[in-house]
């Protein structure tokens, strides 16, 4: 008992840091996207956060599963390179009760996957999708850049060399084509924004050239003149719902009504039961490879390269199957029988080991 409360915290905390550092790494791949959205939208750094926090379960759903393997495997090397196991077996421990607490880990870890598939899952990623909504369409911030020329509307566009405080400006460009039969350019050194219900530019020294549809332009040297920026009335776009966005049984019960995706929505729906499996079918890999008999330490590099090549093509294959059942629902079983082939396989063969090494000891 002692000794598998020590496996199983030396596990756990493995498994923790490995799972925060994948989420770590899918935190950095996706937060680029949504910084340039924040950017650009003009939202507040808070709603990065909280775009971050919704997006925090779909991501766990990828990492803890590859964070148990990791745990798992760090901590048996460990365990190995340090002989630990070997005094283990020594002592009677088979290597299906030296893997009990791995096991025992993987359940918790697919506890958890159960529990953010079916209740967290479609709440909070149709929160992240309704957020990235509004921020996309929202157009209620001007948003002025330096050395950059934006379209304010559809008929003005403006150019900023300059931005400085209290919405002061220098090196004013602004071309404007609301009137069909004239375009108007203005040029001006400075001027400042105010902003009440409409948006008043108030430029100081400048110069105003019109070019009517003939070419001819006329110029026009100013000391002061304001003009109106029009804001662009847009109407918010009609968000396309994803999957991620349904429970389990919305996505059977729409399976039903739409014929044309059920290969989709069924597999999407039971891969929310499945990903349960991952961690233990990881688990059991990681145990078979490292506790397996006959596997001596100089192998150790030759241990990780075949449960990494393991992994991977048990993954790929998990992921064949579920796009398989997108066009054929009758291979929707596989998505239950082929993780669980490979957990029972695993444990007979760990048994197996089990009992030659009773035999050994007699």
């Amino acid at each position: 008992m002692i000794l598998n409360w020590y496996i199983f915290r030396q596990t756990i905390n493995n498994v923790v840091i490995s799972t925060c550092v994948f989420v770590g790494i899918i935190w950095l791949s996706q937060s680029f996207k949504t910084i340039k959205l924040i950017i650009n939208k003009g939202a507040d750094l808070s709603d990065f956060f909280v775009l971050s926090a919704y997006s925090l379960p779909s991501w766990l759903l990828i990492a803890l599963p590859f964070g148990t393997f990791a745990g798992c495997m760090i901590a048996y090397l460990k365990l190995e390179n340090d002989n630990e196991i070997t005094v283990m077996k020594s002592i009677g421990l088979s290597p299906l009760k030296l893997s009990s607490p791995s096991f025992f880990v993987a359940f918790l870890a697919s506890l958890i996957l159960f529990t953010i598939s079916h209740f967290i899952l479609p709440k909070t990623y149709k929160n992240f999708k309704i957020l990235q909504n509004e921020i996309r369409n929202s157009s209620q911030n001007f948003i002025l850049k330096d050395n950059i020329f934006l379209d304010i509307n559809k008929n003005q566009t403006i150019f900023i060399g300059r931005l400085k405080e209290n919405n002061e400006l220098e090196e004013i460009f602004i071309q404007d084509r609301s009137d069909p039969s004239n375009i108007v350019e203005f040029f001006s050194k400075s001027g400042f924004l105010t902003l009440d219900e409409n948006i008043i530019l108030r430029m100081k020294d400048g110069t105003k050239i019109s070019t009517d549809l003939k070419g001819k332009s006329t110029i026009l040297n100013f000391r002061s003149y304001h003009l109106e920026i029009k804001r662009e009335s847009s109407s918010a776009v009609q968000r396309v719902v994803e999957y991620n966005e349904y429970g389990f049984f919305e996505l059977i019960n729409k399976s039903k009504n739409v014929k044309k995706s059920k290969g989709k929505l069924l597999a999407e729906a039971h891969s929310r039961n499945t990903i349960i499996f991952m961690p233990f079918v990881f688990s059991c890999i990681v145990m078979l490879t490292i506790l397996k008999a006959n596997f001596s330490r100089i192998f150790s590099v030759y241990k990780k390269t075949t449960v990494i090549g393991i992994i991977f093509i048990v993954q790929s294959l998990v992921l064949i199957i579920k796009n398989l059942v997108h066009s054929n629902t009758i291979l929707l079983p596989l998505m239950y029988l082929f993780p669980l082939i490979i957990i029972i396989t695993c444990i007979l063969l760990l048994n197996k080991n089990d009992r030659s090494y009773r035999l050994q000891s007699f």
